[in-house]
């Protein structure tokens, strides 16, 4: 049995921290009555927001392999520190 999704209704006031891509993200959503597929099967190219209607940015570049290893490494040593401190408090 497949899992229902939880829709948002976007008339409800939206958390601070939502960002512009969510934003648009759900005003998709609530043009098309809250339909992912819809959503998926806009045949309106004209509007602003279609490229960015899948809650990503189409023209953002994609992360580079040394900066994914930088970043890899970093969350290594922050989740070694974390367990150092736990270990000590």
């Amino acid at each position: 049995m497949a899992k229902a999704k939880k829709t948002i209704d976007v008339r409800d006031e939206l958390p601070k921290t939502t960002s512009p891509i969510r934003a648009v993200r759900l005003k998709c959503l609530d043009c098309t009555c809250n339909s992912p597929k819809e959503v998926e099967a806009c045949p309106i190219k004209a509007c602003p927001l279609w490229a960015f209607r899948f809650g990503r940015n189409p023209y953002r570049k994609p992360v580079s392999e040394e900066r994914r290893a930088a970043a890899a490494e970093r969350m290594r040593k922050l989740q070694a520190q974390k367990k150092s401190e736990e270990q000590d408090g």
